[in-house]
Parts: structure tokens; C-alpha cells; sequence
């Protein structure tokens, strides 16, 4: 399925139709196939605009984008066939994103950039969805992704940020979840239910945290943790799952670091890697054909 990346995203915002007003709202409904919705609402300084683009139908795209605002709102509706929303939010605080789409081949991105305490919600149920939610330099930030069906990926960063946190749930078959965190005081959660799904979570920076569940069997998880005060806990219940966990110190001097693995089932290896002082480990495994690697 074609990437839609976030190049394309910023530039089609920022070429979009403007509606340039303090406190206003904008509604776009669209019922049918090929639809085009584009909505940009930019002042400085203005609070609690709204923007809301629903379409019904297939081949849909809708662009949102908000600038420079506080506690504003965009919303997303779809229901078809090979949709694609993309929501850009700058230089605000409180703001939030919604989307919702519902149908095949669905195409989501969402980037807040330079904003305090905004969230970003992608929901979508359907087949071979794809969900990306960026936001970059910010502080007190959250991320949601919430897939239903099958073959599903889903993607969050949040890089140069502090006290961000991240969530991603999925159910279904073959789903895969990154998260990609970089900053201090951050937190990630992924949860997966059924088979074939992977989970990778890489942080680096200080204060961080990592939980990651999975259900089903053939699970993947990987977690990587740089610097101070780490934390990682992975859970596993079904066959042929493989957790591996590394954590590192800063400058060299270690860091407080814990990791919990939970394995249950057959043909399960776990992969435990820290570095410093002060740091644990607890791995627990059930079943048949388990492997446990562990290096302080």
C-alpha cells in the first residue's frame, strides 16, 4: 500500500483553501466517490475554532490544517473505500485531532508540531489500514492509535518532546506497531491481540518508560532505551514469540534501569541486555522450547 508521507501531507495543507477567522467553525460534509476536502484555519492567537470534514463514499481525501491557536478542534469522518485524511496542527496549545474511517486500504497522518498538551486520535476499522501520528518539539503531548481488523500498521513519534505519551491498540491478524519516542519524562503502550503481530518501541533520552502486551502467537517485540531511569515490561502469551529488550546508561555511567518479561506458552526467546549499575531483570517463562539470553 502507497506510503502517505509526510511530506506530501504538509505540503497539500499549506496549499489548501484558507478561512482565516478567531473563534469560527468549519463543516464539510461530502456523500458519493472521488471527493476532495481541503480547510485551513490560521490566526494567531485564536482560540477554540472548530473544523469538521465528513465523507461517505469511495476514493476520498480530506486535508485539515490549524496554526498558531489554543484548544481548537479538528474532526475527521470517513466511511468508504481508499480513504485518506491528514490533520496539521502548528504552533498551538490544547488542541486536538480526531480521525475516524471505516472501509479498506484507509490512509491516515496526523503532525503537531510546537504544541503544549495536544492530542492526536486515529481510529480505524477496517482491512490494510495505515495510521501515523508525528509530533515533534512539545510538551505534555498524547498519541492514540486504535486499529480493528486486519493487517494494520500504525506509527508514532514523538521526538523532542517532554512528558509525551503514546498508545497503540490493535486486534486482529498480522498487525504492526513502532513507536519512536525521544525526550524526557515519556511514556509508550502497545497492546496487540491475535497472530503475527510485531511491536518495536525505541526511546532515547531520560525518565522513560515502555509497556508492550501482546496476545496470540508468532509475536515480535523489540525495545530500545537509552540513558536514565528506563523502564521496559513486556508480555507474551501464545507460541513462537521473541521479546529482546536493551538498555544502555548515559555518558557511561549507567542508570536505574528495570526490565519484566512475561512469556507464556511454547518456543518462546527472550533477550535481556543492560548496561550500568542499579539495574533488573525479571524474565518468566512458560511452556516448552524457551530460551533466555541475559547480559549486565
Amino acid at each position: 500500500m502507497k506510503r502517505f508521507s509526510v511530506t506530501i501531507a504538509i505540503l497539500t495543507l499549506l496549499t489548501s483553501n484558507k478561512i482565516n477567522a478567531a473563534s469560527n467553525s468549519a463543516e464539510q460534509t461530502q456523500s458519493g466517490s472521488g471527493n476532495t476536502a481541503y480547510a485551513e484555519q490560521i490566526e494567531p492567537g485564536a482560540q477554540g475554532n472548530s473544523l469538521l470534514q465528513e465523507q461517505n463514499g469511495a476514493f476520498n481525501t480530506a486535508d485539515a490544517s490549524q496554526s498558531e491557536e489554543a484548544e481548537s478542534t479538528i474532526k475527521q469522518t470517513q466511511h468508504g473505500l481508499l480513504n485518506q485524511a491528514a490533520t496539521l496542527q502548528l504552533d498551538g496549545s490544547g488542541n486536538q485531532s480526531h480521525i475516524f474511517q471505516v472501509g479498506v486500504l484507509n490512509e491516515t497522518i496526523t503532525l503537531q508540531a510546537a504544541s503544549a498538551n495536544s492530542t492526536a486520535v486515529a481510529v480505524q476499522v477496517g482491512f490494510n489500514n495505515n495510521a501515523e501520528i508525528h509530533q515533534i518539539i512539545g510538551t505534555g503531548n498524547i498519541a492514540l492509535i486504535e486499529q480493528r481488523g486486519q493487517v494494520h500498521s500504525a506509527t508514532i513519534s514523538q521526538n523532542g518532546t517532554f512528558h509525551g505519551e503514546a498508545y497503540i491498540d490493535q486486534e486482529g491478524i498480522d498487525h504492526n506497531a513502532d513507536t519512536t519516542q525521544s525526550g524526557t519524562g515519556h511514556f509508550s503502550s502497545a497492546s496487540q491481540q491475535g497472530a503475527f503481530n510485531q511491536a518495536s518501541t525505541d526511546q532515547e533520552g531520560y525518565a522513560q518508560e515502555s509497556d508492550i502486551a501482546q496476545s496470540g502467537f508468532s509475536n515480535e517485540t523489540l525495545v530500545g532505551q537509552t540513558d536514565w531511569y528506563n523502564s521496559a515490561q513486556v508480555t507474551q502469551d501464545g507460541f513462537f514469540n521473541s521479546a529482546n529488550v536493551i538498555q544502555t546508561g548515559a555518558f557511561s555511567m549507567g542508570g536505574s534501569h528495570l526490565s519484566i518479561i512475561g512469556q507464556s506458552g511454547g518456543l518462546n526467546g527472550a533477550t535481556v541486555i543492560q548496561s550500568g549499575f542499579s539495574s533488573t531483570a525479571i524474565v518468566t517463562q512458560f511452556g516448552n522450547g524457551n530460551s533466555v539470553s541475559l547480559k549486565q
